[in-house]
C-alpha cells in the first residue's frame, strides 16, 4: 500500500509487490523528481530519466530482487545523490524493508540534504564535544566510514564493534543535583570512555546522555572492556549508583551505514532500558524480527477490531465437590484470516504498551454481555462471568460509567457480570483504585483479583483493597516448585481468605491430585484443564442450554516408596494416601488451647456420613462441636501426643450440625499423632472413624430406633431427598416399607411413576414440579393423589440452592390428608 509524503515532499514510500512485479507511486514522486513513473521499476525510471546514473540504478534493481528472494524478514538502508526536478542534486536516504518475505518491499526515499547542511553548520572546527572533548558525531561518523573502508574483510568477520551507551535515570541526577552536577557525571564517563579506548577506538557523545564507542575486539576483550568501565563509574561520589545500559552491534557479511549499525545498537540496548541487573546486551537478527513483527501487529490491530477478528472464548468453573459449573472466565483470541490464531501472549503485551489494551477490554466486555442477553433470552442456565481488565482500563476518568452503559446496552443483571483485576493493576495507586472499586460495589458488580500470589505485594492488596473474590495463582503447584512448601502456602492463602470473608477461586488446575488436594484445604472452585480448556463461544453454549455437568474420574498410580510425613505436597505419595487409601483423615493445627482443622480428606466426610463438604468441616469452630467433658477428653488426648511423641486416641461425642442432614450427635474414635511442633504451634495427623452405631448399640439402640419409627408412625408423613443435578432420590423408611421403594432411584421421578407411586392425573404434575424446581422454584405445594389407591396427600417441596443461586437439593414431603 503507497503512502503520501508529508507537506514539505522530504520522504517518500513506494512499494514493490514480489508476487506480481509491480510498484506502486504515490503522486509526490512525480512531483519530486519530475517524471512520469507509471507502474514501471523504479530503477528503470531512476536511470532512463537520468536521476540516477547506470551503475547505481543497477545496484538498486539488484538489492530489491536480493530482498524480494530472502526467506526472512529484511530491513536494510543506504544513500546516494538524486537529481529532482529543479535540476539539483540533493542527497537521500533510502529504506528498504520487508516485513514479510516475498510479500511487498516498502522502499522509503528521505531528502537529507538539509540535515547534513544542518549538522555541518553545528559542528564546530575542532570536531569535538564542548562538555566533553569526544568526537562529534560528524567526526564520528567520518572516522568509523574510514575505518569500515579500509577493513572491509575486519568488518566482515565480525571483529569490530559499535556501543551505544545510556545513563540509568539520567534526568533524576539532573533534577535532584542540578545541571552542573549533570555535567560532571557526563564528564566523569567521558573521562573513564577515553581510558578504555585503544588505538584506532573512536567515541563520541551524542544528546545529552549517551555516548557511542567502535572498537576493535572480540567478545570476550569487549565484555571485560564492559565490566571494567562500569565498575569505574559506579565509584562516581552520589547517593546512588551510576549505572549505564549498553546497548552492542557486532559488525558481519553485510555492509551497513553507520547509522544503520547504531540503529541496531540501540535496539538492543533498548531491549534492557533501565535495569540495573543487565547491563549489556547484542544486538541479532531475532530482535529485529520482533520489532518488525511488533510493526505487524500494531498495523494490523485496528482493522482486526473493526472487523471482529477478535473473538471471546470461555473457560469453564467447576465446583470440584460437585462437579456443577458455576461460572467462567472470558478469553479474548485473534483469528486472523490469513495467520490464524495468533497468541495472546505476543499481542497482549504490545497492546498494553501502546495503549490498544483498554479498546479490547471493552469490545471483550461489550462481547460477553451481548452473550449473556442471548443466553437469558433463550433461557438457558446462566452462571457469572468474569471480565479482564488492566491497570490501563481502570485509570481511565470514566471506567464504570463506560462499563455500565454497555451493561445497560444489552440490559444484563448485574450478578452475572464479574470485574477481574490482576495484581499489578491495583499496586500503583490502591487509594485510587479502591475508589474504583467502591464504585463498581455500588453499580452490584463484583471484583475478583486475578493472579493472586504471583506479585510481591499481595498481603498489601488484601489489607488495602476491597476485593470480593481471590482467583489463586496455580504457580506454586508448577512442576518446578511442587513440595511441601508450596502446598504449606497454598493452605495459608485459603485459610487467610476464610477468615476475610472471600471465595477462592483455583486457576490453571491441571491434574486430579492439584484438585483433591485444594479442595481438601477448603478451596472447592476449580478453573483449569482438568475440566475444560477455554471453550468457543458456541461450545460453552451448548454447555450452560442443557445444564451439563462435568465430573471427573481419574486415578492416581501408587508408587513404590513412601517418604516421611509430606502431607503439605499435592503430588506426594502422603497426600495420595491422605486422600484415596487411608481411612477417614484430618490435618489439624493445635494452638492457645484453639484448634483449626487444616485439611480433611473424603473419607472424613464419608465417615460423618452428613452430606458435608470439606468447606463445612474447615469454616467451623472445632470445639462448639463438643460439650465441656469431651471437649477435657479430647484436649487431653493431644497433650499426651505431644508428651510422647506416639500415637494416642480417644473416643468423644460431638454434635455435628449440617444444612440438609440437620443435626446428629455422633461418637469419634480419633488417633492421633504430632508431626511436626514451632513455638507453640503444633500440626496433628489425626484418623477418625466413626463408631455411632456400636455406641448406640450398646446403650440400646434397638429401643431407640422403636420410638423414632413410632412417632414417625403418628404423623403420617413420608419424605424424601431429591438431587437436582443428577435427579437421583433418597426415600425414608417409611416410603421403603409402605410403598415398597429402593434405598436410591435414579432418573426420578420417573422411576417412580413407572412404579405406579404416582396415578395419571398426578404424574403430569409432578413432572412439571421438577422442571420448575431445576428452574429455581423455591417451594412447591399441592394436594394430589399417590398411589394406585389414589389416597389423598398434601405433597410439600423445599428447595435448597448454592451459593451462585443454582439449585442443589430439593427436600420433599408427603402428608395424609385427612377426611372432615
Amino acid at each position: 500500500m503507497a503512502m503520501d509524503c508529508n507537506d514539505t515532499m522530504d520522504s517518500i514510500l513506494i512499494t514493490y509487490d514480489c508476487a506480481n512485479k509491480s510498484f506502486t507511486y504515490p503522486a509526490s514522486a512525480e512531483a519530486q523528481f519530475g517524471t512520469q513513473f507509471e507502474g514501471r521499476p523504479v530503477w528503470e525510471v531512476l536511470r532512463e530519466s537520468g536521476i540516477l546514473d547506470a551503475e547505481k540504478a543497477e545496484a538498486l534493481e539488484e538489492r530489491i530482487q536480493r530482498i524480494a528472494s530472502e526467506k526472512a524478514p529484511q530491513v536494510s538502508y543506504a544513500e546516494c545523490v538524486l537529481r529532482c526536478a529543479a535540476g539539483e542534486y540533493r542527497n537521500f536516504r533510502l529504506c528498504f524493508m520487508c516485513p514479510f518475505p516475498g510479500s511487498h518491499i516498502h522502499i522509503s526515499f528521505t531528502d537529507i540534504s538539509d540535515e547534513n547542511a544542518e549538522e555541518e553548520n553545528r559542528v564546530n572546527a575542532s570536531e569535538c564535544d564542548e562538555l566533553t572533548g569526544l568526537l562529534n558525531r560528524k567526526a564520528f561518523y567520518s572516522a568509523v566510514n574510514d575505518i569500515l573502508k579500509n577493513d572491509k574483510e575486519g568488518v566482515a568477520a565480525g571483529e569490530y564493534a559499535i556501543l551505544h551507551l545510556n545513563v540509568i535515570h539520567f534526568k533524576a541526577i539532573n533534577d535532584i543535583f542540578g545541571l552542573k552536577a549533570g555535567d560532571r557525571v557526563l564528564c566523569y564517563i567521558a573521562e573513564r570512555t577515553k581510558d578504555i579506548l585503544k588505538e584506532g577506538d573512536v567515541a563520541c557523545r551524542t544528546d545529552a546522555d549517551r555516548f557511542i564507542l567502535f572498537t576493535r575486539r572480540n567478545r570476550k576483550e569487549l565484555e571485560v572492556m564492559i565490566g571494567d568501565f562500569l565498575e569505574e563509574i559506579s565509584h562516581y561520589q552520589l547517593p546512588f549508583e551510576i549505572a549505564c545500559n549498553i546497548g552492542i552491534y557486532v559488525t558481519g557479511s553485510e555492509e551497513l551505514q553507520v547509522d544503520a549499525m547504531l540503529d541496531r545498537a540501540i535496539l538492543a540496548q533498548s531491549i534492557i532500558k533501565g535495569s540495573y541487573t543487565k547491563k549489556y546486551n547484542y544486538y541479532t537478527e531475532d530482535l529485529r524480527d520482533e520489532m518488525l513483527g511488533e510493526l505487524e501487529i500494531v498495523g494490523m490491530m485496528v482493522p482486526a477490531l473493526e472487523e471482529r477478528h477478535f473473538v471471546v472464548n470461555y473457560q469453564p468453573q467447576y465446583s470440584h465437590s460437585t462437579g456443577m459449573l458455576v461460572g467462567a472466565e472470558a478469553l479474548v483470541r485473534w483469528k486472523h484470516p490469513e495467520r490464524g490464531i495468533i497468541s495472546p501472549g505476543v499481542f497482549i503485551p504490545i497492546f498494553e504498551k501502546n495503549g490498544f489494551i483498554t479498546q479490547l477490554d471493552l469490545y471483550v466486555f461489550e462481547e460477553v454481555c451481548a452473550f449473556i442477553r442471548k443466553c437469558l433470552d433463550k433461557r438457558y442456565h446462566v452462571v457469572p462471568i468474569s471480565s479482564n481488565f488492566s491497570r490501563h482500563d481502570i485509570f481511565m476518568p470514566d471506567f464504570v460509567e463506560k462499563l455500565e452503559e454497555i451493561r445497560i446496552k444489552y440490559d444484563v443483571p448485574v450478578k452475572y457480570l464479574r470485574i477481574e483485576i490482576t495484581e499489578s493493576a491495583v499496586v500503583d495507586n490502591p487509594k485510587y483504585t479502591n475508589d474504583i472499586i467502591r464504585k463498581l460495589h455500588d453499580c452490584g458488580y463484583i471484583v475478583e483479583m486475578d493472579d493472586f500470589g504471583s506479585g510481591y505485594s499481595s498481603l498489601n492488596v488484601l489489607k488495602d483493597i476491597e476485593l470480593d473474590i481471590i482467583k489463586l495463582d496455580m504457580l506454586f503447584m508448577s512442576q518446578d516448585t511442587e513440595s511441601k512448601r508450596g502446598g504449606t502456602i497454598l493452605s495459608s492463602i485459603v485459610r487467610m481468605a476464610k477468615w476475610l470473608g472471600m471465595p477462592v477461586i483455583a486457576e490453571g488446575v491441571e491434574q486430579i491430585e492439584q484438585a483433591d488436594f485444594l479442595r481438601s484445604i477448603g478451596c472447592d472452585c476449580i478453573q483449569g484443564y482438568l475440566y475444560s480448556q477455554p471453550l468457543p463461544e458456541e461450545e460453552y453454549e451448548k454447555k450452560i442450554s442443557g445444564n451439563s455437568q462435568s465430573s471427573v474420574d481419574l486415578q492416581a498410580e501408587l508408587g513404590e516408596s513412601l517418604t516421611t510425613y509430606d502431607f503439605w505436597n499435592p503430588m506426594s505419595l502422603e497426600t495420595l494416601i491422605f486422600s484415596n487409601y487411608v481411612g477417614g483423615a484430618a490435618i489439624l493445627d493445635y494452638h492457645d488451647n484453639q484448634i483449626e482443622v487444616l485439611r480433611v480428606n473424603q473419607k472424613y466426610l464419608q465417615e460423618l456420613g452428613m452430606n458435608m463438604t470439606e468447606r463445612d468441616i474447615i469454616e467451623c469452630d472445632f470445639w462448639s462441636l463438643f460439650d465441656e467433658e469431651n471437649h477435657a477428653i479430647y484436649e487431653d488426648m493431644l497433650k499426651r501426643a505431644i508428651a510422647s511423641e506416639k500415637e494416642e486416641e480417644c473416643e468423644t461425642w460431638r454434635m455435628i450440625t449440617s444444612s440438609c442432614c440437620g443435626t446428629e450427635y455422633m461418637c469419634l474414635r480419633s488417633c492421633v499423632r504430632m508431626i511436626s511442633k514451632s513455638e507453640g504451634n503444633y500440626l496433628f495427623y489425626v484418623m477418625v472413624r466413626n463408631i455411632t452405631n456400636e455406641k448406640k448399640y450398646l446403650m440400646d439402640m434397638s429401643d431407640n430406633e422403636k420410638r423414632f419409627k413410632m412417632a414417625s408412625e403418628q404423623v403420617n408423613i413420608y419424605y424424601w431427598e431429591y438431587t437436582v443435578a443428577t435427579k437421583e432420590m433418597k426415600p425414608c423408611f417409611r416410603c421403603m416399607r409402605d410403598l415398597g421403594l429402593p434405598a436410591h432411584l435414579e432418573n426420578y421421578p420417573e422411576s417412580a411413576i413407572e412404579m405406579g407411586v404416582f396415578p395419571p392425573e398426578s404424574a403430569d404434575l409432578f413432572r412439571e414440579w421438577h422442571v420448575k424446581i431445576a428452574e429455581g422454584a423455591k417451594e412447591l405445594e399441592a394436594v394430589m393423589p399417590l398411589t394406585a389407591e389414589k389416597v389423598p396427600f398434601r405433597v410439600k417441596y423445599t428447595t435448597e440452592f448454592d451459593e451462585n443461586g443454582t439449585p442443589i437439593k430439593a427436600y420433599g414431603s408427603a402428608a395424609l390428608v385427612k377426611e372432615e
